[in-house]
Parts: C-alpha cells; sequence; structure tokens
C-alpha cells in the first residue's frame, strides 16, 4: 500500500510539474504572455505624465510609453489607478503586474521594489504663487510652507534624507517651516494657485508637472511661476512587485524593450511631444 502510494504522489508531482503548476512556478513573464493582458499602474492625475483627457481616456506619456512596452510585448494594456502610497509598498498580491509611473529607484524603495533601467529623468522644481515678490531665490524658501506630494523623492529631499543610487544629493542649508503632505502634486498646485500665502508659501514638484500646470491653466487658471534652478536630477524606472517569485526574467525583458525604445528614438519623440524637451537620458 504504500509503494502504491509512493507511486502516485511521484506520478501527480511529474505532472504538475510538466503543466507548470508545480514547485517552480511560472515567471512572472510567462503568467502577462498567458493572459496576454499586462496591468499597468499609473496615476489619472499626473499630467503630463498621466491624465483623463476630455473623452475619460488615460492619456500622457506614462501612458504612451505603457501602450508601446505592451506592443513590443505582444499583449494588450490595461490601466489601473492606486495611491501612490499602495504602489511603492510592494506586495501588490498580483492585482497589477507593473508601475509605470515616473518612479525614482531610492533606495528605501528598493526594499519592495525591483527597477529597470531609468526610461527618462525629472529635474526637481520649486514654485510660488505668480503675484508674490519676496520669494526670490530658493534660499528665500527658508522657513516657509511648502506643498509636497506624500511618499515622494521631492518630500525626501525636503527632509534631507533622499538616496538615490548614482545621484549625488545637495541639500539645501535652509529647512522649510512647515511641509504640507498631499494625495498628489496636482493638489498641492491647485492650493497653491488660491491665492499667495493662502494655504502654502511655495510648491515642490518636478519641472515638467509645474511647466503643462502653467501651459494648460490648471483647468480654470494657474497663477503660479517657478523659482531658481532644479536643486538635483532624478532618474525614472519602471517598477516590478519584488514579493512576486520568478520576476527577473520580466525585468530583462523590459530592459530589452527600453534599449530599443532608446536605439529607434521612439523615446526621445514621447519626451518631446509631452513635455516640449527631451528628458531622455544618455545610455
Amino acid at each position: 500500500m504504500k509503494k502504491m502510494f509512493w507511486r502516485l504522489a511521484l506520478i501527480l508531482m511529474a505532472l504538475l510539474i510538466s503543466t507548470g503548476t508545480g514547485f517552480a512556478g511560472s515567471s512572472t513573464l510567462d503568467e502577462i504572455m498567458a493572459a496576454k493582458t499586462l496591468v499597468v499602474s499609473t496615476d489619472a492625475n499626473y499630467a503630463p505624465q498621466s491624465f483623463l483627457n476630455d473623452k475619460g481616456e488615460l492619456e500622457g506619456f506614462d501612458v504612451s510609453v505603457a501602450k508601446e512596452v505592451a506592443k513590443r510585448l505582444g499583449v494588450k494594456v490595461k490601466f489601473i489607478t492606486p495611491d501612490w502610497d499602495l504602489i511603492t509598498a510592494g506586495k501588490w498580491g498580483k492585482r497589477w503586474d507593473l508601475s509605470i509611473g515616473s518612479m525614482t529607484p531610492t533606495a528605501e524603495r528598493k526594499n519592495a521594489l525591483l527597477f529597470t533601467m531609468p526610461y527618462y529623468s525629472s529635474p526637481a522644481q520649486f514654485a510660488v504663487h505668480s503675484k508674490n515678490k519676496d520669494i526670490k531665490t530658493v534660499a528665500d524658501l527658508a522657513g516657509k510652507t511648502i506643498g509636497i506630494a506624500s511618499e515622494t523623492t521631492n518630500e525626501r529631499y525636503l527632509q534631507k534624507d533622499l538616496k538615490i543610487e548614482d545621484v549625488t544629493i545637495v541639500y539645501q542649508d535652509w529647512s522649510a517651516g512647515e511641509l504640507k503632505n498631499y494625495p498628489t502634486d496636482a493638489n498641492h498646485i491647485e492650493d497653491l494657485s488660491l491665492g499667495d500665502g493662502l494655504r502654502l508659501d511655495a510648491v515642490f514638484t518636478s519641472r515638467q508637472t509645474l511647466a503643462e500646470a502653467i501651459r494648460s491653466g490648471c483647468g480654470k487658471g494657474c497663477p503660479i511661476k517657478m523659482v531658481g534652478e532644479p536643486p538635483y536630477y532624478e532618474p525614472l524606472c519602471f517598477a516590478l512587485d519584488k514579493s512576486r517569485p520568478n520576476s527577473q526574467s520580466f525585468v530583462d525583458k523590459l530592459n530589452e524593450i527600453l534599449k530599443s525604445m532608446y536605439d529607434d528614438g521612439t523615446l526621445v519623440k514621447l519626451s518631446e511631444q509631452f513635455y516640449g524637451t527631451n528628458l531622455i537620458p544618455k545610455l
């Protein structure tokens, strides 16, 4: 009886392994290809990276990059828009496969996430209300109330604990009077636009986000202006859930696709389309 039991157990194990459902498990890339769909998380309120157009459809640089990646993988793309802190925390539980949301690969995030090679770079930028006459340089922001999006590199920079591999961070020799946290950059830009010093004295985000807000008028008027030069530039990458087993082959495939998008000029073309400038680093 025992011999019969062990024979059946060995046969069952062999069948499980041969069908890809055994202990070895299938890779993340295999699962995506089998589903024929790449599920991408992004932000619906982060123009020009990603936003809802007049038709209620997602549009933007990150959205276009995601569509191109799916096309080169040979699968469809599906977008979902979870909160940023859920994305950076990892342990996604396969609710989405990939984050294409202009994420910086900080040392802290690498505890929970895997990152691809950079696909573009972003200059950080301060801005104030257009009617402000007192804040003329970045140093004039000392002691002021500054709006930032929560769990971002901009917040870490102002808290003076930002670490980005291969990037030298030089901090300001002053501190803000108060840092006010918001869910997204669009929220603090809107508060600043309400009036000089009414809720905020300044905001700190990416230069391209501010440029888009000024260009589009924040929907109903955006009286803000940039102050000073970018204090640092950050590489931006795709992110994957580190807790999801067998993901390295997917990282390798994504890097292969990104390399091809560098080589054929696709990334530069998309950067110029949505940002009006080339933000693509040289390999």
